[in-house]
């Protein structure tokens, strides 16, 4: 039996999936490898490889290994420190694939929350690693249109507070309204995230750090690493920034930023809006179409 289709059930036990020899979407050993290396960390259930790269509804906008693990129950490590550890392991992984995205729930929470995000992984995800020679897949019949009306109703509450926020910001660009300005375009960032968030993954994001919330989102969209990641020519403080912004606006009374400077992280915001206003209706209209 080919190990590597979608939809195989059966699976040896304790160990990675022998990927037989044919044309592949993904380099076959180095997810193998990935799958190995995370199975000694946090020996999960399974683990799933899904999106563009498993050849199923696309997840990353740029080319990422989009992982699902599945464990009994909570971990010591989340996924970021997972992420750390693969580095470390395997510092040569990045290359011909900088991304690795990992998703790390219980068992028990896929079971309670029933959202399209977890539907497309483990309805079309390949299996990389598992622990039990059968893998439960979700019934076909998921509810899209709730899905859509969910996402559109979190977007329509969010989106719109988020651009009311960063107008209010570019309005108020002034030194006697810094403070305002700064801390309003912050919030404006958190917003957007969130939404992002929101929308792909149908639950809420667990922080309104806005470093975190780039770095699990950074691959949805091409534009947000063009817009938040230093190249070689240019430091990009703009997220850091904003993190000190949330709080050092709004209690310090002697918090100042130069007008010029802030006026480039409100610019970046701005697309930033832009950008997760293009890939949320993309992805709301994926649900309706389904």
């Amino acid at each position: 039996m080919e190990t590597n289709q979608k939809h195989a059930q059966e699976l040896p036990a304790q160990n990675i999936i022998a990927i037989e020899p044919k044309q592949q979407s993904y380099d076959t050993l180095k997810a193998a490898r990935i799958a190995e290396t995370l199975s000694e960390l946090l020996n999960p259930e399974y683990i799933m490889l899904f999106g563009k790269l498993a050849d199923g509804t696309p997840h990353s906008d740029i080319l990422a290994y989009d992982l699902l693990v599945v464990t009994d129950g909570p971990t010591r490590y989340d996924w970021y420190a997972a992420k750390r550890y693969l580095k470390m392991k395997l510092p040569y992984i990045g290359h011909g694939a900088p991304y690795i995205n990992l998703y790390i729930y219980t068992r028990q929470y896929l079971d309670a929350n029933n959202t399209s995000f977890f539907y497309f992984a483990r309805k079309e995800g390949i299996v990389l690693h598992s622990r039990s020679r059968k893998i439960a897949r979700p019934r076909d019949g998921f509810d899209f249109g709730y899905a859509a009306s969910l996402a559109m109703k979190y977007s329509g509450i969010f989106m719109p507070l988020a651009d009311k926020l960063a107008g209010y910001a570019q309005r108020n660009l002034d030194r006697d309204h810094i403070r305002e300005s700064a801390f309003a375009i912050a919030q404006a960032a958190v917003y957007y995230y969130r939404t992002l968030f929101y929308v792909y993954h149908g639950f809420e994001a667990d922080t309104c750090d806005t470093r975190y919330l780039h770095h699990r989102l950074r691959t949805l969209s091409g534009e947000l690493p063009l817009l938040f990641e230093s190249d070689d020519f240019h430091a990009v403080t703009t997220l850091r920034c904003l993190n000190g912004y949330v709080a050092d606006a709004r209690y310090d009374p002697k918090f100042f930023v130069e007008v010029d400077e802030l006026s480039q992280h409100i610019d970046r915001v701005k697309r930033l809006g832009e950008a997760v206003k293009r890939v949320c209706d993309k992805r709301i209209g994926l649900y309706e179409k389904r």
